[in-house]
């Protein structure tokens, strides 16, 4: 059985992703410490908005690869079986919306429930409305 190979420019994505989400970690846990006051929850944010960036940037690249040349993402055995780029934005979506109930003055549990439900609704929504990666 042969492995299937990704159009270059999303490997190229793919390593670009690593730094890119590195850098979006870092500058929301940044802007979720001012605005929140609390370490523990803009840690939480910040892992949640580098995972989704980390997810969205390869699909993203994947999507402009010309149907003819593009291997999906989920074909390929080494990337689960989900669509990327709905997870994607919808780690970034969650990560927004508990960081704005957060802000509003509710707890962090209340915060991380309503993120982590409304992620959930924005995965369900985004894998239905994107393309296939």
């Amino acid at each position: 059985m042969s492995e299937q190979q990704f159009h270059d420019s999303v490997v190229r994505a793919d390593k670009w992703s690593r730094i890119l989400a590195l850098v979006a970690a870092i500058a929301v846990f940044l802007l979720a410490r001012e605005l929140a006051g609390d370490v523990q929850f803009a840690s939480i944010v910040a892992a949640t908005t580098g995972i989704g960036t980390r997810l969205y940037i390869p699909y993203h690249a994947s999507i402009r690869v010309p149907e003819a040349d593009r291997t999906a993402l989920h074909d390929h055995p080494v990337t689960g079986n989900y669509h990327h780029g709905g997870a994607g934005l919808a780690l970034v979506a969650a990560s927004v919306v508990a960081l704005g109930v957060f802000v509003l003055g509710h707890g962090i549990v209340i915060a991380v429930g309503v993120g982590g439900m409304s992620g959930s609704g924005a995965y369900v929504v985004l894998a239905s409305a994107l393309p296939a990666g």
